[in-house]
């Protein structure tokens, strides 16, 4: 009988090893492809355009944050623009116009270049009717 106990206990310890090694191929093996380069060595995959994440370095997505934060950092009461992402610049009409002119007289001048950013962000565009004015704004603080 204890004979028996240090073979089972030897079988299951081999086992273990087995386990946690096939884990740690699968990890590295699977870490390589969906980097699309079959190496481990960290270098920028050739496919990917100049100045986008990669996604095989820890600085790339330190970065992603970082302008993540700064994104979020300034709130701006205009929620109600959102049901303008997608449309072109040139498509609203005069009422959707002046929506646009009372947010952007009711800010600070100051604020006028991030709330620019934000709606850049959110992928709404500006009307064409007011981008002089709010480039005006913008240059009279600078």
């Amino acid at each position: 009988m204890n004979n028996i106990t240090y073979y089972i206990c030897a079988a299951v310890l081999l086992l273990m090893f087995v386990l946690f090694y096939l884990d740690r191929y699968n990890k590295t093996h699977n870490a390589d492809s969906s980097a699309g380069s079959g190496n481990s060595s960290g270098d920028a995959d050739p496919t990917v355009p100049q100045g986008e994440c990669c996604g095989k370095h820890l600085v790339c997505e330190k970065q992603k944050l970082a302008e993540a934060r700064l994104r979020s950092k300034q709130y701006f009461d205009d929620e109600e623009l959102d049901r303008f992402k997608g449309r072109s610049s040139d498509s609203y009409d005069d009422s959707e116009v002046e929506e646009f002119r009372y947010v952007m007289y009711t800010m600070q001048q100051d604020e006028v270049r991030e709330w620019m950013e934000c709606l850049q962000a959110r992928e709404i565009e500006l009307p064409d009717e007011l981008k002089e004015e709010c480039y005006s704004m913008m240059n009279e603080i600078d």
